[in-house]
């Protein structure tokens, strides 16, 4: 263009479609220092999403299932349950008894979660002493952490053939005047009885509704709230083998909860955060015969408060925590049982702290816990004596990672883990119908530690994912209900007495994923865990068989198509009394939809599990010597973000 001319142009621009991968945004919050090992949230969480916490994550690495039925299925993380596997709600206590027994049901449905976190290393000793496997949280939100800029909603229904199942569940968020946000929950369940290739697994059916509303204040200091939740249950414990009842037994849960959450971000020099929490919960648990007599109940209030400051970047220092929590509880049991009255007090004080060198990463946590139990009166027992009982000591965490290479981290982490004895661990004395047992206590146990090492590696680059882990795990008086071979006669129940013994765990466990071509993806898993009782050299029993997945997606159009299977090696190697189960393969096939339309996304998850009606056995499962796993099953999620 000569100097002082014009020069007009016209840039004609049609639209077109382009393609890419997903694109994720997240808000620039410090969340602190909870890192999850991995997460199930998304796509992969509707396409997994069971009844429980537990069906949820049974197929990913190193996770199993502990069940008694449908209801009651609980996670096991690396052959660890019960009290050994904290279950979190937005990083808080659930309040329930679910960790205590088989037939307690965890009072967390998956069907409003936004995501399910695993979580390992020295963070995890934040939440607790006993995190030698990790620790599952379940991320809702229930209070509020940001103000919405409109109403929002979120609406799942969910339906599955194998039981006649339906669930529906609804979370709506709301901004209010003078920096208010609201947010409401509701959600109802229902399922008739199971079936299996072998026939119908009679009294499974389930009945839920649970609901709550949070309420804070988000302004630029930070957010303060609080939120109230009901939860109620009732569901069946199948029957029809030894110390069970013929036609099994129900149970009755009804929890309901108060908490309360403030962050205050930067609140002084060095910190990002200042974290106030606490609750207050009510738990309620009737277990009835068949004929409608009550057989035992449980009551529970606990009470949680916790304080943590969270450091931000300093020097060669990422970030950082201190803090101290306390747990208050008031345990009373009745029907048959005997179990005195108790109370416990738990204190602990905790530090985490992330350091980086180069390409090397260092985590340190440390933690105590002080725990006393106080029985409503002192006595001599057929158990023992019947007396306050004080347990204390040290958890703590290092944890090695380096940076070999473009994608390629490899990594070390030793943990102390500290387990203390629970009241019906200590005091217990009478029959548990729905669990089966005639449990009694054992007063002069002492607290449960635990050493672990484990060595593990990550790559990512270009298509390829891959992660693989080796561990081990030495108990210092493991704790366990042992069964001592025999009955009690008067109510036909066989006897567990709870132990302690030496025991190891050594485990591996692995993920892959490729990319072959666009729009492709190959995935598959594979754990095994095996546990003996040293002192005794027999199995630890309820231990899980090797098993593993191996799953094949591929995207068409709109329409992403998957095909997978779940595959286990027999178990026989048992402990006294437990029955060993065949190995099995069973597949499943899935399809999930997206549509758009104006500031609404609707999603259809479409699938078959168990698609050739086999018949397989769980070895985890309390009732596997009744009927096998369920048949083939139809489900359906329709869910809708506006």
């Amino acid at each position: 263009v000569p100097p002082g001319d014009t020069l007009r142009l016209t840039l004609r621009m049609h639209g077109s479609v382009l393609e890419f991968e997903e694109v994720v945004v997240q808000d620039d919050r410090e969340e602190g220092v909870l890192e999850p090992a991995f997460e199930v949230e998304g796509a992969r969480l509707r396409q997994h999403l069971g009844t429980t916490i537990a069906e949820t994550l049974a197929g990913e690495p190193g996770l199993s299932m502990r069940s008694m039925g449908p209801a009651p299925a609980r996670p096991v993380l690396r052959g660890l349950g019960g009290e050994r596997l904290l279950v979190l709600e937005d990083g808080g206590r659930t309040g329930d008894l679910s960790s205590t027994s088989s037939d307690h049901a965890l009072v967390v449905d998956p069907i409003t979660a936004d995501r399910l976190e695993v979580i390992r290393g020295p963070a995890a000793l934040i939440y607790g002493p006993n995190t030698l496997g990790g620790a599952v949280n379940v991320v809702r939100g229930v209070i509020p952490s940001s103000r919405p800029d409109d109403l929002h909603a979120t609406l799942s229904i969910q339906g599955q053939s194998v039981s006649e199942g339906l669930a529906a569940g609804a979370v709506a968020s709301a901004p209010l005047p003078a920096d208010l946000s609201l947010r409401i929950e509701g959600l109802l369940r229902s399922a008739r009885d199971v079936r299996t290739p072998s026939g119908v697994l009679k009294n499974t059916g389930i009945e839920t509704s649970s609901g709550s509303m949070g309420l804070s204040r988000v302004r630029p200091w930070g957010t303060a709230g609080f939120s109230g939740s009901l939860y109620l249950s009732e569901y069946g414990i199948p029957g029809g083998f030894i110390g069970a009842h013929p036609e099994g037994v129900s149970v009755d849960i009804d929890r309901r909860q108060l908490q309360g959450h403030v962050d205050v971000l930067a609140p002084a020099r060095g910190l990002s955060r200042l974290e106030l929490r606490g609750d207050h919960t009510r738990y309620f648990h009737q277990e009835f015969e068949s004929d409608g007599s009550l057989g035992i109940e449980f009551g529970l209030l606990s009470t949680h408060a916790s304080a943590i400051a969270h450091t931000g970047a300093m020097g060669p220092f990422e970030k950082g925590a201190i803090g101290a929590w306390m747990e208050y509880r008031d345990y009373a049991s009745g029907g048959f049982s005997s179990t005195p009255a108790t109370t416990e007090w738990t204190l602990a004080g905790f530090a985490y702290q992330d350091f980086h060198v180069g390409n090397t990463a260092i985590q340190g946590g440390l933690r105590y816990d002080a725990r006393a139990v106080q029985p409503s009166r002192e006595f001599e027992s057929d158990i023992g004596s019947i007396r306050k009982r004080t347990f204390g000591g040290v958890s703590a965490s290092l944890s090695l990672q380096r940076v070999l290479g473009p994608g390629l981290m490899i990594g070390a982490t030793a943990m102390r883990s500290l387990r203390l004895p629970g009241i019906e661990e200590l005091y217990s004395e009478g029959p548990h119908l729905a669990a089966y047992s005639f449990e009694t206590g054992n007063p002069d146990l002492p607290e449960e530690t635990a050493f672990g090492l484990e060595a593990f590696g990550r790559y990512e680059r270009n298509h390829v994912r891959l992660s693989v882990a080796a561990y081990t795990n030495r108990f210092d008086s493991y704790i366990y209900p042992q069964n001592t071979g025999r009955l009690n006669t008067r109510v036909y129940l066989p006897i567990y007495r709870f132990a302690g013994t030496d025991a190891v765990m050594n485990g591996v466990e692995g993920q892959a994923h490729w990319q072959p071509a666009s729009g492709w993806e190959v995935s598959g898993t594979l754990s095994a865990v095996r546990g003996t009782l040293t002192e005794l050299d027999e199995p630890i029993p309820w231990m899980p068989p090797v098993k593993g997945t191996l799953e094949l997606s591929r995207v068409v159009g709109g329409v992403t198509l998957r095909g997978a299977s779940r595959i286990a090696a027999a178990q026989e190697r048992t402990g006294a009394f437990e029955e060993p189960t065949d190995g099995y393969a069973v597949f499943d096939l899935s399809a999930e939809y997206f549509l758009s339309r104006g500031p609404s996304l609707h999603t259809w998850s479409l699938g078959v599990d168990n698609v050739t009606d086999a018949t397989y056995r769980d070895h985890l499962s309390r009732v596997k010597s009744i009927l096998p796993e369920p048949g083939r099953n139809v489900r359906l999620l329709y869910r809708v973000f506006f």
